[in-house]
């Protein structure tokens, strides 16, 4: 059995919630899909299961009920809570509560909720519940059974889920994976690093690695993580492309390889990009163009270092859950890879950096597109566009910086567009939101005096911009928020 709770996704956001609460509480958790099989299950060996539903209203699909039977400890949330009391033979009725909110009272007889005090919460979605002999109930609101357990197997439903800043909910997470599932606390960035140091290590042997670099925080976490291992037995690349914003590909260097001495060959590829890239306008071929080309540089020139035992690739869990990552290097099939933060969302990958030494200024970095500034924009890539919009992405960014309001700010950047009728004259479009990764996207109400600054910064310094726009518009998710 591995010192894991493993919690099976019906709902991408609650399973989110749910597991950086348990990884905030040093107690690891893993997010796997929730129509997984049994026998999966088993091959990951969890002490226990967190079946995570959203609070719709909505019969979640595709459990396999013989994890019920299984003996491996379960807790239901959200809409899950239902199925589960259904399939033990209980009745989920009709919606009683939606929106309302009610005093909870929480019977101590149960470990899951066992010193959780009684308190008011809002109830998105209550149904009424009626247990089967052999359940009882762990929680009311009233005389309406919120939570129940089942009296000789470790199974467990709460109809609401763990929301932020939910002192209850952690405390429900936290005695569920304590004291049911036996779990300890041990997960936090010394684990990570010592964790990923051995795997890497152990994987490798005596042979040598390489890691494709992009100037991001994911790669550049890995890549470390893989020097601590390998040391000068790991070969970086760094493919130079020009779409990077001011100083990045300066400072990158200087860190990693000048201060850290990691050994990473620098492919300065600038022209070939800007080559590649003349007359393409459409956001979807331009990634498309970028990352071929991008492929090429690295098979061409991973082709020209000899053999390798293994490839390290920064692939982080938002991109195991929702797909994408950076440009892939991929050699012969019988090279394993290695994807040392897999596990970590961007907020614990950026810990983990921290805690390695990785500076602020390269730790702290905001989300990039992984084509750079061909995406923000607007027609054509040119090198005088890359020039204009860099200055003014930099100087918006310090402007936003030296106020402090970067702190409640998700993302922030310019874009720029051809001033229409006017050969050589651009428009700059600043955006800033607030947001969280995967979730609705709201433009900020910058402090005036910084917008004034900037603006007067951009048209003063830059006098090929003709107007400075600021974008008001939302998105329904954080994908939406770039000018795609």
């Amino acid at each position: 059995m591995r010192d894991m709770v493993l919690v099976l996704n019906f709902d991408d956001a609650a399973s989110r919630a749910v597991t950086r609460k348990l990884r905030s509480e040093r107690i690891f958790s893993k997010i796997v899909p929730g129509d997984l099989p049994l026998e999966k299950i088993r091959e990951q060996e969890p002490a226990g299961l967190l079946l995570c539903g959203g609070v719709t209203g909505q019969f979640p699909a595709g459990l396999d009920e013989r994890v019920l039977q299984s003996g491996l400890p379960t807790l239901a949330l959200g809409d899950t809570a239902a199925a589960v009391l259904q399939a033990l033979g209980g009745g989920a009725g009709d919606i009683v509560l939606q929106g309302a909110v009610r005093k909870l009272n929480y019977y101590w007889d149960s470990p899951v909720t066992y010193g959780i005090e009684s308190a008011e919460r809002l109830l998105q979605c209550a149904r009424d519940f009626s247990l089967p002999e052999g359940v009882s109930p762990i929680c009311k609101a009233e005389e309406l059974v919120v939570g129940f357990a089942h009296d000789t197997l470790p199974l467990y439903g709460i109809q609401f889920q763990a929301e932020q800043n939910d002192m209850e909910g952690s405390m429900l997470l936290r005695n569920f994976a304590l004291s049911v599932c036996g779990c300890t606390t041990w997960w936090d960035d010394d684990a990570c690093v010592t964790r990923a140091v051995e795997e890497i290590r152990r994987v490798v042997g005596d042979g040598r690695a390489v890691c494709a670099m992009t100037g991001g925080i994911d790669s550049g976490v890995s890549a470390l993580l893989g020097f601590r291992a390998l040391g000068n037995r790991l070969q970086c690349i760094f493919v130079d492309t020009g779409l990077l914003r001011d100083r990045e590909s300066a400072d990158f260097l200087r860190f990693y390889r000048d201060e850290i001495g990691m050994e990473i060959t620098r492919v300065p590829a600038e022209e070939k990009f800007l080559r590649a890239l003349q007359g393409v306008r459409d956001p979807g071929e331009k990634r498309r163009v970028i990352s071929d080309l991008m492929h090429g540089i690295l098979q061409e020139t991973a082709g020209q270092m000899g053999q390798f035992s293994a490839v390290i690739r920064g692939t982080s869990y938002n991109d195991v859950m929702f797909g994408g990552g950076r440009h892939r290097l991929m050699l012969d099939e019988s090279v394993p890879e290695i994807c040392p933060v897999q596990e970590l969302f961007k907020d614990e990958i950026r810990r983990v950096g921290e805690s390695m030494g990785i500076p602020q200024e390269i730790v702290s970095r905001q989300p990039f597109p992984g084509s750079g500034l061909a995406l923000r924009i607007l027609g054509e890539v040119t090198e005088e566009k890359l020039r204009v919009l860099r200055r003014a992405d930099a100087i918006f960014r310090s402007e936003v910086l030296r106020s402090n309001a970067a702190r409640r700010l998700w993302q922030y950047f310019a874009v720029l567009s051809s001033m229409p009728g006017e050969k050589g004259r651009y428009v700059i479009c600043l955006r800033a939101v607030h947001a969280s990764e995967h979730s609705m996207a709201y433009a900020a109400r910058l402090p005036y005096d910084v917008m004034e600054n900037t603006v007067d910064r951009i048209l003063r310094e830059q006098p090929e911009v003709r107007r400075v726009v600021y974008d008001w518009t939302p998105s329904e998710n954080y994908t939406g928020i770039e000018w795609q």
